[in-house]
Order: C-alpha cells, then sequence, then structure tokens
C-alpha cells in the first residue's frame, strides 16, 4: 500500500511535467504553479533546508575597459537562479544597469524590502544605488529592513567613500521563526591600514546590533564581502574578532585552494598580482545556548569559466 505522504508529491510532480510539456500552453502565472511553488516552500520549511548565498557582482558604477558590464549583468539573474538560494546576498550593486536587469527577474521568485531602484549621483551623468552597493532577496518574506552606514573617517580614500558601504540587516519569516540576515562589504585593501579601517567598521557593526533591543533572539547569519583573508592563508584581526568577539562561526572554518573566491587562476577578472584567497564568507550563530544550526554542504559558486563577477559567490545549505 502506497503511503499518502508520498502519494501527494508523486501526484504534484506527474501534474507539473504534465502541465509544462511544450504542447500546452505555458502556466508561469497560474493560480496552480503559484501554489505548487508555495507548496514546495512548506516543505523546505518543515525540513528546515536553508539554501544562501554571498555573491560580490562588480557592479562598479563606471565601466572600465575590460569589465565586460552588459555581458556579464545580462546574464548574472539567470545564472543565480540556477544555484536555488533561498537567500540571496549581493554586494557592489552600484550600477544602475546592473540592479535594472536584477530586479526585473529576480523578484519573480523573491522578496525584497528596501528600494533597489532608488539612484543617487556621483557626478552629473554618474549615479549609483542607496544601500552601499547591497542587496539581500529571500524566497520568504523580508518583514523588515535597515541599511546602517559605516563612518566615514578623514583617511577614508575617495573610492571608498563613494561606495558609501555599511550593512543591511535584515528580518525573514521563516514559518513560524524569525531569522536575521546581515549583508556587509568591508574596506577593500590588502595593507595595515585597510585592516584597521575593516575593523572599525565591524565595531561599529557589533555596538549598533547591541543596541537594538530583540537583536540576540534571533538566529542571525553574517554574510557578505569581508575583504580579509581566511586564516589558512593569512591572520586577520577582523576575522578574529568576528569568531571571538562577536560569537560567529564560520561556515568553512578550514579550506583548500578551491574554497578561495579571489582566485586569479581560476578568474580571468582577477589580478595575477592579487593574493589568491578566500574574501567571501557566511557566518551564522544560534540564539542563545541551542547549538540548531548545521551545515549541510558548500561551495563556492558561480564558478564558470566565463566568470561574472571578479569574485566567485559562496554557497551554503543550512539545516536550521
Amino acid at each position: 500500500m502506497v503511503h499518502s505522504k508520498f502519494l501527494l508529491p508523486g501526484i504534484l510532480c506527474l501534474i507539473f511535467t504534465v502541465v509544462q510539456s511544450e504542447n500546452l500552453p505555458e502556466i508561469e502565472n497560474t493560480v496552480f504553479l503559484k501554489w505548487f511553488e508555495s507548496y514546495k516552500t512548506d516543505e523546505k520549511i518543515r525540513s528546515g533546508e536553508l539554501n544562501v548565498l554571498s555573491y560580490n557582482t562588480w557592479g562598479l558604477p563606471i565601466e572600465l575597459s575590460g569589465h565586460d558590464h552588459e555581458k556579464r549583468f545580462t546574464a548574472m539573474a539567470d545564472s543565480i537562479l540556477t544555484l536555488h538560494p533561498d537567500i540571496i546576498g549581493l554586494q557592489e550593486t552600484f550600477h544602475p544597469n546592473l540592479r535594472a536587469q536584477l530586479l526585473n527577474t529576480l523578484p519573480r521568485t523573491f522578496f525584497t524590502y528596501s528600494d533597489y531602484h532608488c539612484n543617487k549621483e556621483i557626478v552629473p551623468f554618474v549615479e549609483k544605488d542607496c544601500y552601499g552597493g547591497l542587496m539581500t532577496l529571500s524566497v520568504y518574506p523580508i518583514i523588515w529592513e535597515q541599511f546602517y552606514p559605516y563612518p566615514i573617517a578623514d583617511e577614508t580614500t575617495i573610492i571608498e567613500k563613494i561606495g558609501s558601504k555599511g550593512f543591511l540587516l535584515s528580518r525573514i519569516k521563516y514559518g513560524d521563526r524569525i531569522i536575521q540576515v546581515i549583508n556587509t562589504h568591508l574596506y577593500a585593501g590588502d595593507n595595515k591600514k585597510a585592516e584597521r579601517m575593516r575593523l572599525n567598521q565591524i565595531r561599529f557593526m557589533q555596538e549598533t546590533v547591541k543596541s537594538i533591543p530583540d537583536y540576540s533572539t534571533y538566529e542571525t547569519i553574517l554574510l557578505g564581502d569581508f575583504n580579509v583573508h581566511h586564516p589558512d592563508v593569512a591572520c586577520s584581526e577582523v576575522y578574529d574578532f568576528i569568531i571571538q568577539h562577536m560569537a560567529y562561526a564560520d561556515s568553512k572554518p578550514n579550506i583548500s585552494q578551491t574554497d578561495f573566491t579571489s582566485d586569479h587562476a581560476a578568474n580571468k577578472y582577477v589580478s595575477a598580482k592579487d593574493k589568491r584567497t578566500k574574501l567571501d564568507y557566511v557566518f551564522y550563530k544560534p540564539v542563545g545556548e541551542k547549538k540548531n544550526i548545521k551545515i549541510v554542504s558548500q561551495n563556492r559558486a558561480l564558478t564558470s569559466t566565463q566568470p561574472l563577477s571578479d569574485h566567485f559567490g559562496w554557497s551554503v545549505r543550512f539545516q536550521i
């Protein structure tokens, strides 16, 4: 006798396959397809599965020779969709054309909260976004979100001032739970001054979230381009601060060369002068003493031989 819990998904899959036949009308916007997608989402919540992607898109506001904006921007959304992420944290979505491409496709599948169409002028006829290049998207509803810009110091470079970096804190309704996601992009540079600036930024983040009354009541995922080396590559005060003082766990505490997200050996857009390293991370922190977040699998992502950015993404599958 076939148990009903196996029969229903089988029937649904059969119906879905039949109606998607090339001989039948397209049903992308029908009630059935929406219901089926909702059913799959509910099943993922019941299983505790959560797939998270962090990706620096390299969407600089001005195109320089060899950056291939049009080719990369037009392919990016569909490439992201092939990974089937549940939560996406993007960095460097400065360019209006990149955001237009992403927002033309991704909101069909993902919720957003902030107005990512927002632009502000850097110099005449050159615009960038309003959130430090950050975008957070989720297949689950984003119920609250706030962007916190990092303080600007006298020694901050012009490029970093233009970038107006910060962190984006989102609260996502995952079934009957709330999950917090912090998406950030820290100060760039492989030198002592840059590391000091990053340390100031991450300390600002810590003090800011501490001031939010109910912040510590929710499980939190911290992701983004941290511009710091993994300890298996080189020491970083910022990395140590995140682990030791902010009490986050790195999804990948030990790495190999196949985990490098900045890798001139595998990515034509990375300068051969740059150290091969991991700059992009997904950290996580359970609530209190409950160690109820597990890593099922993870890997660097969007690693085509025709890369879409000067970074590879970092994808993590959680069991929460």
